[in-house]
């Protein structure tokens, strides 16, 4: 470790393929919580009491991102499955019994690029999704043509810069994009920034006091904002010490056109699964919780 240690501080490249080498890759997963959400104790600082179903892809992928959604009585999961040989991912789905039991998973979207985080929404009797289009540095909108596996591209919304994890949000009768930014001066993980437009269909707006949040602690979104006890809460990644090390929950105290202000109040690490190294989503749909980990998994089994 000591090796690894000196590698990490001269050429964190070559320390990152050595421990891998040695101790193998982590592997993304996702699971779900059918019981008291895990939002509820990380809020009062009580012991987690959670029953997790956990779901892993098949060897030589991982799944991450999970976003639910309930489609005709019914909840569907949307999420990101990456290959290790492709080394890009695409948006895949499933049916989710009331209990978290996984049903059949189909391809929802592939495209030539890397697809990740696919927020799935409906607006005026249609479904929409934003996946996460880092590398093409833009935000895509697609509407769903056939569910749960036929969606055209309809717009681009924003383009010119990395955005991470675009989150959409309605309130006052205006849409709000949550995303973090890359910029010259910021890493994906650094600045929150903030877009208003009166419709989905253009004039998005960076929020004046963008960035509204610059502490990479917890800028980066990490789910749908969400109501607990009469408060707004943004769920959002630690990245302190590591990608994805936590979710932390911020109450909103202050959006609107003006101003955004908001209160660390919470947190999820993941730690009640044994060997779970964190977690970077939460997300919730008809009495269900999903949250992703990342565990270590040996070589030869994760990319088999």
């Amino acid at each position: 470790m000591d090796i690894l240690r000196f590698l990490a501080r001269r050429s964190p490249r070559l320390a990152k393929r050595m421990y891998r080498r040695i101790f193998g890759d982590e592997q993304w997963f996702f699971a779900v919580n059918a019981g008291a959400p895990l939002a509820d104790f990380g809020m009062n600082g009580r012991t987690p009491m959670a029953r997790l179903k956990v779901h892993h892809a098949p060897p030589g992928r991982f799944w991450a991102d999970p976003i639910p959604i309930v489609i005709d009585g019914k909840v569907w999961v949307f999420f990101e499955d990456y290959s290790f040989a492709s080394q890009k991912a695409v948006i895949a789905c499933a049916p989710v019994s009331p209990d978290g039991e996984l049903g059949e998973v189909v391809t929802a979207l592939e495209c030539p690029y890397h697809l990740s985080y696919p927020f799935v929404f409906e607006h005026g009797g249609e479904l929409y999704m934003l996946p996460e289009t880092w590398d093409e540095h833009r935000v895509d909108l697609w509407r769903c043509r056939r569910f749960p596996d036929d969606w055209t591209r309809e717009r681009t919304l924003l383009e010119g810069v990395g955005m991470s994890d675009p989150t959409l949000h309605r309130q006052d009768g205006k849409l709000w994009l949550f995303c973090t930014v890359s910029e010259a001066r910021a890493r994906a993980n650094d600045e929150l920034h903030i877009y208003i437009a009166d419709t989905l269909e253009g004039g998005w707006m960076p929020h004046p006091a963008n960035p509204v949040v610059s502490d990479r602690r917890r800028a980066r979104p990490a789910g749908r904002l969400f109501l607990r006890d009469g408060s707004l809460i943004r769920p959002s990644q630690d990245c302190g010490g590591r990608y994805g090390g936590a979710v932390v929950l911020n109450r909103v105290d202050e959006l609107n056109e003006r101003a955004y202000r908001e209160t660390p109040v919470g947190r999820i690490d993941g730690s009640e699964l044994p060997g779970n190294r964190g977690t970077h989503t939460v997300n919730y749909a008809d009495g269900l919780e999903f949250l992703d980990g990342r565990m270590i998994v040996h070589r030869r089994v994760a990319r088999a």
